[in-house]
């Protein structure tokens, strides 16, 4: 009796402890509420461990200025809303405004010194520091060749690649623009990423998928004259895809392929056209994959409502051990890894509330990693 009463208590302190714990972590800071919260599950025995999650609520993050700052914005994005700079390391510094409205998506250089912004309308480089903008010469009047609502990938520091109305073009670092490829009729992005060549510091390769399921690369060299160009025409490497993601050194693509009615499988395969895919996981939904700028972790968004499992995963590349971060299914926003792939940022917009109304809740999540 005395030993099931010392267990009872033991669970009761607990509990109360784990309670703390969450209510320890709230504060104000840059009018948003900060909430520190234990992950809901962590693996002891797995190669990646949740450190800890941190929820800003009321703001919604777009991009890492760097490792501990985030881009974000504190009403939805249809509200045009100033971008601002937040610390999450220096809680008691001010908020920054970064000179920046109105943006559908913000993408930083690979070495920090310049920002990527559009919206449906305009795009434009902006430097971090906010103190000088290069728009984009892809508009006239109230015509625009910019599709705006996907965020395009650098080429290094040199050249932005980013998608159109149809098809895919080039931004120079000065805002001029080249069209590199031209998609059919009734088709369009819906992804872009790029990875550099690891032999030739002048060429790329981009990936894109368009509304039909399907995965191409298109090679991009940038010589000496003015723009970028693609040489020959795009590759059609997978089929049925629901979305992907290429490592970033290349070598691997990760592809949610639609294998049957409502039904998703993730696989991994080599970019080389001998190597069989490996099955990782299924599910009725899965999304928004993205790899750690090092390449040693893989995550993806997954609803499986009839099997259970819905949440957010991250994937040890190595070992394939996969952590469950997060409950909540993600499957509209970009996840974003900070530049050293220590932090992974998940921001939405409360699907219960009416987007419509200012009274839409915003939040992010970012999620620190052992």
């Amino acid at each position: 009796m005395k030993k099931n009463a010392e267990r009872k208590l033991a669970k009761v302190v607990a509990a109360m402890a784990a309670s703390l714990a969450i209510l320890a972590g709230c504060s104000e800071n840059g009018g948003a509420r900060v909430t520190v919260k234990n992950p809901p599950i962590r693996e002891e025995t797995g190669k990646i461990e949740l450190g800890q999650i941190v929820r800003l609520e009321d703001a919604y993050g777009f991009a890492w200025l760097s490792d501990t700052e985030i881009i974000a914005s504190k009403k939805p994005k249809w509200m045009e809303e100033p971008l601002y700079v937040h610390s999450l390391v220096k809680e008691k510094d001010p908020d920054r405004a970064l000179g920046v409205q109105d943006a559908l998506t913000v993408n930083p250089s690979p070495g920090g010194g310049m920002l990527f912004v559009s919206n449906q309308m305009k795009a434009s480089f902006v430097y971090a520091d906010g103190l000088k903008k290069i728009p984009l010469q892809a508009s006239s009047g109230n015509e625009t060749s910019l599709n705006g609502n996907v965020r395009g990938a650098w080429l290094g520091d040199r050249a932005y690649l980013f998608a159109e109305v149809d098809g895919l073009a080039v931004a120079g670092l000065d805002g001029h623009v080249a069209s590199v490829m031209k998609l059919k009729d009734g088709q369009d992005v819906i992804k872009v990423e790029a990875v550099p060549d690891p032999k030739d510091p002048n060429r790329f390769t981009g990936y894109f998928i368009d509304r039909d399921s399907s995965v191409y690369k298109l090679r991009i060299v940038i010589k000496e004259s003015r723009f970028p160009k693609a040489e020959g025409k795009p590759e059609l490497i997978r089929t049925r895809a629901a979305d992907f993601s290429v490592s970033p050194d290349g070598s691997r693509l990760a592809v949610a392929e639609e294998t049957g009615d409502h039904a998703n499988t993730l696989e991994l395969v080599g970019t080389g056209a001998t190597e069989k895919p490996t099955r990782l996981t299924e599910g009725r939904l899965i999304r928004q994959i993205s790899w750690s700028p090092d390449g040693s972790k893989l995550a993806y968004s997954m609803f499986n409502l009839e099997r259970g499992g819905s949440g957010l995963y991250v994937m040890d590349a190595k070992t394939g051990h996969t952590t469950l971060v997060s409950l909540y299914p993600n499957l509209q926003s970009i996840l974003v890894w900070s530049p050293d792939g220590d932090r992974l940022m998940m921001s939405q917009e409360h699907p219960e509330m009416n987007l419509t109304t200012e009274r839409t809740k915003l939040m992010t999540e970012i999620y620190r990693f052992k």
